[in-house]
């Protein structure tokens, strides 16, 4: 037992001493003797105790005391409605609460990532820590596109505009449930990376649903993701989605 537990025990210490023979409170005075810190806190706060029962003890109970009390309990039983109506407006006002939260949190929560895309952070996340290599490297974007086509990877038709000014670093390939995804790595002018990921889409209805760009915010990462004809993309940075933005323009 250290110092905070015995302190939390004897606060409700009885001045009199007859709870020294709990087994709880005999530790936490044993406590007491071994500190004498601990020793200065328990007197005073003993002393405190002892003076307040005491100071209760010379006060004495109005005469008409119970007949106060019995009074209010017959005006509780008149407003017994009203209570009960004010139980209905609480419970009304948390049932509302309770929406307006639900509500709330369903349109501020993050948006969920599809399972291709959370596994091609990860691959990302694995280039950058160093714990896994690229199946080519190039600092020229277009060799890395060469290099995918050659080897039946999916490869942008054409890179985005803002990302063929970029130096590249390389490129890597992974399957998703038998889905082939490409990764291409850039370096920014900033220092950072920023990463496109592409993928083909083997049903029209993902093509729908692609249709726009989604910006999604999702701890460190921000992900943009789009549709061109047959094609998914992705871009990812570790940054604001604002700084995503200016390679969407």
């Amino acid at each position: 037992m250290d110092n905070r537990e015995a302190k939390f025990i004897l606060s409700v210490y009885r001045p009199d001493g007859q709870d020294a023979s709990d087994r709880r409170f005999a530790e936490a005075l044993n406590q007491v003797r071994r500190d004498p810190m601990l020793e200065r806190w328990f007197g005073a706060s003993v002393a405190f105790d002892a003076a307040i029962a005491e100071k209760l003890r010379v006060i004495e109970a109005p005469p008409d005391l119970r007949e106060n009390i019995l009074a209010g309990v017959k005006v509780s039983r008149v407003s017994r409605w009203k209570n009960q109506l004010a139980k209905w407006a609480i419970a009304a006002a948390l049932i509302l609460s309770a929406a307006l939260g639900s509500l709330i949190w369903h349109n501020t929560r993050p948006a969920p990532l599809a399972g291709w895309q959370t596994q091609a952070l990860d691959v990302i996340s694995s280039l950058v820590r160093n714990e896994s290599s690229f199946d080519a490297q190039s600092n020229q974007p277009d060799e890395l596109v060469t290099w995918l086509r050659a080897n039946d990877a999916p490869a942008a038709q054409k890179l985005p505009d803002n990302l063929d000014k970029l130096s590249s670093l390389g490129c890597k390939t992974f399957s998703w449930n038998g889905i082939p995804v490409s990764v291409i790595c850039f370096a920014r002018p900033d220092g950072g990376l920023i990463h496109l990921v592409m993928r083909t889409s083997p049903a029209a209805s993902d093509r729908i649903r692609e249709a726009e760009v989604k910006l999604i915010q999702r701890g460190e990462w921000a992900t943009a993701t789009w549709c061109e004809g047959e094609m998914i993309y992705m871009l990812a940075l570790e940054g604001s989605r604002d700084q995503l933005r200016s390679y969407l323009l």
